[in-house]
């Protein structure tokens, strides 16, 4: 049931200042109550009242403020925090620029269902439609409306009344199914302004019963009691009930593969576990995949880097357990079932025996590791594979868009659940928000393209002191680019960058840095750079073989471009 939550004005902020006690002091405390605290953003001066509020705010230790370097990296950071902990973040910006400088990262979020809150103010009421400067309202250029396409809800507060009833909108959508981010646009004097009574109420999202489509589960229970040759597919949003459905495959004799990104959930040694199939997968499991006569598809999302461009679909009985229909009908082939994960397994373990670990024998992707590839330059999959073996298993690893996300997917693996994370943006913000919230050794694993496009967050993470160590997969060029013009035949172009030493540029920032030039030299990490949650931030620049091509050929063909040259 759900009960309405009255926030009063805390009497110890009005003694700060003489702006205390105003709508975004109300905001701030009325957030906080319900578990909202983290707030990453760059000041500015239609948001500076949002931001007094949070100075007093933090001074009582309610909240907590990261200043980020750019805007795009306050929303990268906050879907960052939202993945290490489950807990949603507030990023901000001043308006104009500010906010169309989040919008990539927004996308980002809302492709990958992160919750948060997005809170930008706007010019004064007065000033709109006059030429205000830096007028994103619907008379300017209406950056409320350019969210819309990005978020769950987008909405203006264009009366004080208004920021109760569409602050409780946006979280309670931002909260449940499917997840996403949600934005409010604020006018600068009505969150300076003074509000009548001190009390702002939210309504907290009720919990609700998560109902199983029994019909559904029933004919699954039918169709896995009759399959030879089962596959459980983890997706991107099975989530941590993966222990539990692990359990339910032995004991079903099914074998388990996953999606790129439903890597995240499974320990990689897990006997049942072939594997990645979809994207630079491996191919035991995609012969799986394509031997079973049941698939039954956990959290899948059937996307293009999933299915390896729809090419690595089964064409046999397909189950799909989400509580997104929408997935489901991406598949021709696919028979719903509407429901969360956790829901479905548990109503499934009810009618299969206890598991038993001797009834598969199988072994998780191998390592194969590469000899060396020589001075001057590390092989990437020999790269992968000696970080497998030296990151201790509780250390999260945060693997960015590029050729490291190719590479990775295939060879790098962790024995425990949950400490392989994929952010097809920039990580590099992503692996901030992390080490915030857990204050613990997070690894983000990026490329030289994407390092150059925001590399003065790293500042940030000297700044806070933050246990974030950057492994730059470093081949003086943008990889992926570069390799897909060769594999699809078409004109190489725009893909060289002169070379950079990350490791001088971290030092200038504050931050150690090393340069590692070959197999031999990785010996030279300190282990402390991997696994400590001491020291701060570290970079490692790891010069990497340029000939070396990545395992992404089948994206290539779904891109549908090569012979692209001979047009």
């Amino acid at each position: 049931m759900q009960t309405a939550l009255q926030i009063r004005g805390d009497a110890a902020i009005a003694a700060h200042g003489a702006r205390a006690g105003s709508f975004s002091d109300q905001l701030v405390l009325a957030l906080a109550a319900i578990g909202i605290t983290q707030y990453f953003g760059v000041p500015g001066g239609a948001i500076e009242p949002l931001f007094n509020a949070l100075a007093r705010s933090q001074r009582l230790n309610k909240v907590q403020l990261t200043t980020t370097r750019g805007e795009a990296g306050a929303a990268f950071a906050a879907d960052g925090y939202y993945r290490e902990t489950g807990r949603m973040a507030v990023c901000t910006s001043t308006t104009g620029p500010g906010i169309s400088n989040l919008i990539t990262a927004v996308i980002n979020a809302h492709a990958d269902r992160i919750p948060m809150l997005v809170l930008t103010p706007q010019i004064t009421l007065a000033k709109q439609g006059r030429g205000g400067l830096q007028d994103s309202s619907s008379d300017g250029y209406d950056l409320e409306r350019m969210l819309s396409e990005c978020t769950r809800y987008s909405s203006t507060v264009s009366h004080p009344d208004q920021l109760g009833h569409k602050l409780t909108r946006a979280v309670r959508l931002a909260l449940s199914a499917p997840m996403g981010p949600v934005h409010l646009s604020i006018p600068s004097d009505i969150l300076a302004g003074r509000p009548a009574t001190e009390v702002l109420r939210l309504c907290p999202t009720a919990t609700a019963n998560d109902p199983v489509d029994r019909r559904a589960v029933d004919e699954l229970l039918d169709a896995l009691n009759a399959a030879r040759s089962p596959i459980f597919y983890v997706g991107d949003d099975a989530g941590s009930t993966v222990a539990r459905l692990l359990d339910l495959a032995l004991a079903a004799r099914a074998s388990v593969v996953s999606s790129p990104a439903g890597k995240r959930w499974l320990g990689h040694s897990h006997p049942a576990y072939l594997g990645v199939s979809g994207f630079s997968g491996h191919a035991e499991a995609n012969r799986a995949v394509a031997a079973a006569d049941l698939v039954v598809a956990f959290g899948a999302t059937f996307d293009e880097l999933s299915t390896n461009a729809w090419t690595a679909l089964p064409e046999t009985t397909l189950y799909s357990v989400d509580a997104h229909t929408e997935h489901a009908y991406r598949v021709p082939n696919a028979k719903p079932v509407v429901s969360s994960v956790a829901s479905v397994v548990d109503a499934i373990a009810k009618h299969v025996p206890a598991p038993h670990a001797a009834v598969c024998n199988r072994r998780a992707p191998a390592a194969r590791l590469l000899p060396n590839a020589g001075t001057g330059s590390v092989h990437p999959s020999y790269l992968m594979q000696w970080l497998s073996q030296a990151l201790p298993p509780s250390v999260v690893v945060h693997i960015d868009a590029g050729n490291g996300f190719s590479w990775s997917t295939r060879d790098l693996l962790r024995s425990q659940p949950d400490t392989y994370r994929v952010s097809m943006g920039l990580s590099i913000s992503a692996a901030i928000g992390a080490a915030v919230a857990s204050g613990r050794r997070t690894i983000c694993v990026t490329g030289d393209g994407s390092m150059l496009m925001s590399s003065l967050e790293l500042t940030v993470a000297v700044e806070r002191n933050l246990p974030v160590t950057y492994l730059i997969l470093n081949d003086a060029s943008l990889g992926m680019v570069r390799h897909g013009q060769r594999l699809a035949e078409a004109e190489s172009i725009a893909h060289e960058i002169a070379p950079v030493r990350f490791d001088r540029i971290a030092k200038a920032c504050g931050a150690r840095g090393l340069r590692i030039t070959s197999a031999e030299e990785l010996g030279r990490i300190p282990r402390s750079w991997l696994a400590s949650d001491q020291g701060g931030p570290a970079l490692i620049d790891v010069c990497i073989d340029r000939a070396a091509v990545p395992p992404m050929a089948d994206r290539v063909k779904g891109l549908g471009l090569q012979g692209s040259n001979d047009v």
